[in-house]
């Protein structure tokens, strides 16, 4: 029996294929500290056992070495552990945010704003100074010319003519309302009209993504070694535990169920017996995380912070 440690068996024959830590990681797409934990002998610190079992057993194969030997060893050890937090699944650090940065492009936003705002506002005040000015001049002045040669083209000696043109004259000013309506339509202009008329459908979208209640009977079909964790909506812990390759993992209860699934892409999902795809979204280190309700609607699932608790018999 061998005296080397699981951690430096799988170094050895990692180095043995010549891959770096990176590069097997990205052949088992998950983050490059799962392996960095696995060759260390630090398995509490991948999460769950359910999940340290499955990403040493991937690890084993990709690295050609004694899977069955390694497993047997790490199944005597994993007697030991205690059961881990779930929350505490290793993932890839966030990135760093300048926020000086953001500061600066904050404060170019807000002067071009200004800039517009105060452009539009010296526009719109000349567009009211030239209106103002045309609305301003006296439109009674073409009538008083129009009147004066009517009055100097009346003969001198023709009285009768001359009293005829005193009701023609009195027939003019009939017409002033008629030249002086027109101003009135540029104050109409200024007003809106159609600003209130946009319908709004964001209450529609909105009401259509709550998750239907019920109850959910879910099934879970392996074509590789799995690792499955589901709960109820109280937190009640329904399944936890390996499916070996070809077997199936079943569950049912009072939806929406939250599912923790190792080795998503080897797996695949049943809702009440329809066959349900699972988005490549929801997949991070071969793992999914997603609620699923009563009308087989998938979501991403947040995880809590507070223990599941287990379903009473």
């Amino acid at each position: 029996m061998t005296s080397e440690s699981i951690g430096q068996r799988l170094t050895r024959c990692r180095e043995a294929m010549g891959l770096t830590t990176a590069a097997a990681a990205a052949r088992l797409h998950c983050d490059e500290s799962i392996i960095v934990s696995l060759e260390a002998d630090r398995f509490a610190e991948i999460g769950a056992r359910v999940f340290a079992q499955g990403h040493l057993r991937r690890y084993a194969d990709l690295v050609g070495a004694p899977t069955a030997e390694l497993m047997a060893d790490w199944a005597a050890q994993g007697a030991a552990l205690a059961v881990p937090d779930l929350t505490k699944v290793p993932r890839a650090p966030m990135p760093v945010v300048n926020s000086q940065a953001w500061a600066r492009r904050l404060g170019i936003v807000a002067a071009a704003v200004v800039i517009a705002v105060a452009a539009w506002w010296i526009l719109q005040g000349a567009g009211v100074s030239e209106q103002s000015t045309t609305t301003s001049e006296p439109p009674t002045r073409p009538l008083a010319s129009a009147q004066q040669p009517v009055a100097m083209s009346e003969p001198e000696g023709s009285s009768v003519s001359a009293a005829a043109s005193v009701p023609a004259a009195s027939d003019v000013p009939a017409a002033t309302p008629v030249v002086a309506s027109p101003v009135e339509p540029p104050i109409l202009a200024n007003t809106p009209s159609s600003a209130a008329s946009t319908p709004i459908a964001a209450p529609i979208a909105a009401s259509s993504s709550s998750a239907t209640p019920g109850r959910v009977v879910i099934a879970i079909d392996a074509r590789a070694d799995c690792w499955v964790e589901i709960y109820d909506s109280a937190g009640r812990k329904l399944y936890f535990d390996n499916v070996n390759r070809g077997g199936q993992a079943r569950a049912a209860g009072q939806g929406p169920l939250r599912v923790l699934l190792g080795r998503a892409d080897m797996a695949s999902l049943q809702v009440a017996g329809r066959p349900v795809a699972i988005p490549a979204a929801f997949i991070r280190n071969s793992t999914a995380y997603f609620t699923v309700d009563a009308s087989a609607n998938l979501r991403p699932f947040a995880k809590p912070n507070e223990p599941m608790t287990e379903q009473s018999p």
